[in-house]
């Protein structure tokens, strides 16, 4: 279970064309004490709320329907606004290099490690993780990458780059 309310206060933008999985992270974030701001499903959207709102942080799948969303990450660049990726691609080369220094997470995301993560990166507080946790979560995704490539379903697990 997480501890209560870690994001109090902090408004999020959340870019995600999954509307199940943006649901869900609106609610996590809402549960951490959050104002979520969207969920955007599409690029033009996202690019509208980040230009409008005022933001203290955002979450950015990097593929919209087809489009990437590093218009996004330039406009919250641009206007100071920490973000995180958090992508369904496996590897740095799809990032432009000016964003390949933004947290990212790859899904699936365990709540807790998004929760950590989003506390780190948005308010600067030291992530109180566990390396050796943050191995066995990665060791996971890979189980769970090699389990979905045998057609056995999907471990839940996650790994973070900076």
């Amino acid at each position: 279970m997480l501890a209560p309310r870690l994001l109090e206060g902090l408004k999020v933008l959340v870019v995600e064309d999954n509307l199940l999985l943006a649901e869900v992270t609106k609610l996590l974030l809402e549960d951490s004490g959050c104002q979520v701001v969207g969920p955007a499903g599409w690029l033009q959207r996202g690019l509208e709320l980040a230009e409008q709102e005022s933001l203290d942080g955002a979450i950015l799948d990097i593929n919209l329907h087809g489009e990437m969303s590093f218009p996004i990450a330039e406009v919250l660049s641009t206007r100071g606004v920490p973000f995180v990726f958090v992508t369904g691609y496996e590897g740095r080369s799809i990032v432009p290099m000016a964003y390949r220094s933004a947290p990212r997470l790859d899904k699936p995301v365990a709540d807790e490690r998004l929760i950590e993560v989003l506390v780190a990166t948005f308010t600067g507080k030291p992530v109180n993780s566990d390396p050796q946790a943050d191995m066995v979560l990665s060791a996971g995704h890979a189980a769970g990458e090699r389990s979905l490539r045998a057609g056995k379903g999907a471990a839940r697990g996650t790994r973070i780059r900076r």
